[in-house]
């Protein structure tokens, strides 16, 4: 009777942990593992057990904590005492759109044992979301023609995740900075890119923005130095010759379901969140910062539409 009085209260009482076949994992794959679970002093009933998937994310000085997917595992079982141990296998399916891994994004597994008139047990977790295979061939190409990512690469901004590079010595460019967010569509690889150019108008800096469609072929295996070429090329293009960047309207972004344009901040957000790495989540990231965000003078929705990529005003951070 004690025995069981203390395991209520966590003495005693079941252990559990989660155990992965492997520490990352890209968008869209399945994680697999096991949920070993030690019996305690006692017999005990199980309602519920469960993973969560955590995000946490840094923004602008304050982290933020949000549940990305709970999967339930197993229901109404019992754990018998030591030294019995169970093995539950699992699996899911990581969500498409989230932001990878970055300084200032990490995410963890909270298991949970819902244990009957007790204490819950718990464990975390430290999982790497790693970026879709098209997303990291193109990160390595720009390494590989010496843009080197800053500290903060990979924040998360209203559109999406931004990554930011500085070049090296080698690449022999006016370009102080290079910000990039990907967009999947359906059968390409967009970048929107941001090009910080030194003394580009009337001897101070300037920042344009400019789209970048990568070849399909260019993101298959084999094709690592043909890749690095063309993005070199493009942004060297863009780089010497801002004016002649070419328009491309963010009309074909902002679009919601249906194809029908979305209004205000939220909507734009939201239509343009879809499809973009670190798209998922973005809405209730922005709890509290909306304000912030949608600045002083908030944009109508003809506005919006009208408004061109090249006159769009940046990644800024939440």
């Amino acid at each position: 009777m004690f025995k069981k009085l203390m395991a209520k209260f966590g003495v005693g009482a079941a252990k559990i942990d989660l155990r992965l076949d492997g520490q990352g994992y890209r968008l869209g794959e399945t994680m697999t593992g096991v949920i070993r679970i030690e019996g305690g002093n006692v017999e005990q009933r199980i309602v519920d057990l469960k993973v969560a998937l955590l995000m946490k994310v840094s923004l602008r000085g304050k982290e933020v904590i949000k549940t990305v997917e709970t999967y339930p595992v197993k229901s109404n079982f019992t754990v018998q005492p030591n030294p019995a141990v169970q093995e539950i296998p699992f699996s899911f399916q990581v969500p498409a759109g989230l932001a990878v891994t970055a300084p200032s994004v990490s995410y963890n597994l909270q298991t949970k044992l819902d244990v009957e008139m007790a204490v819950d047990p718990t464990d975390m977790d430290l999982v790497v979301i790693l970026p879709p295979e098209p997303v990291e061939r193109v990160l390595q190409a720009l390494e590989r023609s010496d843009f080197r990512q800053k500290p903060d690469s990979g924040k998360l901004t209203q559109y999406g995740q931004e990554f930011s590079f500085f070049p090296g010595s080698d690449v022999g460019l006016p370009l102080k900075e290079l910000s990039a967010i990907f967009f999947a569509g359906p059968e390409e690889l967009r970048m929107l890119v941001e090009l910080d150019l030194v003394g580009a108008q009337l001897g101070r800096d300037k920042e344009y923005k400019a789209e970048i469609i990568v070849p399909q072929e260019l993101l298959a295996a084999g094709q690592e130095e043909a890749l690095s070429r063309f993005l070199l090329d493009k942004i060297r293009e863009y780089a010497n010759n801002p004016q002649a960047i070419p328009y491309a309207s963010m009309a074909a972004y902002n679009q919601g379901a249906g194809g029908h344009a979305r209004s205000g901040m939220g909507g734009l957000i939201g239509g343009m969140a879809a499809g973009f790495l670190g798209g998922m989540l973005l809405n209730e990231m922005m709890s509290g910062f909306g304000e912030e965000m949608a600045g002083d003078e908030a944009l109508s929705a003809d506005e919006e539409m009208d408004m061109g990529f090249d006159d769009f005003d940046g990644f800024d951070e939440f």
